[in-house]
């Protein structure tokens, strides 16, 4: 599959996961553990954004985040205090311009105008260039004990406040993790991107799957503009619920059948004349890792075309599953 790296980022911190004001040192601990958490696979040099003007940002009493990271009683553990400081030393640093300056805005459909912080400024002003891009707000713990975001997060339709007008924006609120595949995903669909795009994005987007190198999008019936949205959803499908389906219905090929119908995914295994015929048999066999495995599945767009065609969970791969031909229709 083709790699070229995107050299421009597409997410950026937000101030607001550095305020760790009125935590108690066990809070603070786990808050920052969850932030590395979060940092840790972005933190390549390209993914994501640092706003200078971030230093400067109050993160405790009296303290500003340059203080915190680098003074001898900057009050931070001192292992989260390092692995912090190494991970932003791997972001995209970024000086701020005219237009990150913060202005108020109103995510969703919430009344109230707030104050975004410069990463949050920044990240909207590229996504109103029409750019996928999502802003990293940490979750914050309260008193109780519990985690909550100051922003929700997914998807949202932010209106910001324009001097004398306003106008909206898409951005992604990127709070956990496990919220990085479904941004990845909307960078495909969104921004209809390029089969180059894609294949580089895949394993962002779809990380308990694995990709054949022989997949190309010319091998599809359909035009790339009519495959791509259908097979973003049909990815994220298989990649968040097949092998979970296939252990809650125990294996029943009917079961599973029924319940990504109940999704709108139309998938089933090979018939038992496809499985008599040696050579259309053969044909579901794909190469990956050195290793043969059978992609006995099939997921298809339209009854009698542009079929995907993908393994059980194999073993040896983490119970990933092999994605391994994309196809108009196979012999039978």
């Amino acid at each position: 599959m083709p790699d070229v790296p995107d050299e421009d980022y597409r997410v950026v911190l937000g101030e607001e996961s550095l305020d760790w004001r009125g935590l108690t040192d066990a809070q603070l601990e786990r808050v920052l553990a969850a932030l590395g958490d979060l940092l840790e696979p972005l933190a390549d040099g390209r993914k994501v954004a640092f706003m200078e003007t971030a230093y400067d940002t109050e993160c405790l009493p009296s303290m500003t985040l340059t203080d915190a990271l680098y003074s001898p009683d900057g009050g931070l553990p001192p292992d989260e205090r390092r692995r912090l400081q190494s991970l932003l030393d791997k972001c995209r640093m970024v000086t701020a311009g005219e237009d990150d300056i913060p202005q108020p805005v109103r995510p969703g459909s919430e009344t109230e105008w707030r104050e975004p912080s410069w990463g949050m400024s920044h990240a909207l002003a590229r996504a109103a260039t029409g750019r996928a891009m999502s802003c990293l707000v940490a979750t914050a713990e309260a008193s109780d004990g519990s985690f909550s975001s100051k922003w929700p997060p997914g998807w949202l339709s932010v209106e910001r406040c324009r001097d004398t007008s306003s106008d909206r924006v898409n951005l992604h609120v990127l709070t956990e993790h496990r919220e990085a595949a479904d941004f990845w995903r909307g960078v495909l669909t969104r921004e209809h991107a390029p089969e180059v795009e894609f294949f580089r994005l895949v394993d962002v987007a779809f990380p308990r799957l694995l990709f054949a190198d022989s997949l190309r999008f010319h091998h599809f019936k359909g035009a790339y503009v009519d495959v791509l949205p259908w097979l973003v959803g049909f990815l994220g499908l298989l990649n968040d619920q097949f092998p979970e389906t296939l252990e809650l219905c125990g294996g029943d090929q009917k079961k599973v059948q029924a319940r990504f119908k109940a999704m709108k995914a139309d998938i089933s295994p090979e018939s038992a004349n496809t499985k008599k015929n040696a050579k259309a048999w053969e044909q579901r066999n794909v190469v990956f890792g050195g290793q043969s495995y059978r992609c006995e599945w099939h997921g298809k767009r339209l009854w009698d075309r542009d079929r995907v065609h993908f393994s059980l969970p194999i073993r040896a791969h983490g119970d990933r599953v092999l994605v391994g031909i994309f196809t108009g229709h196979l012999s039978t």
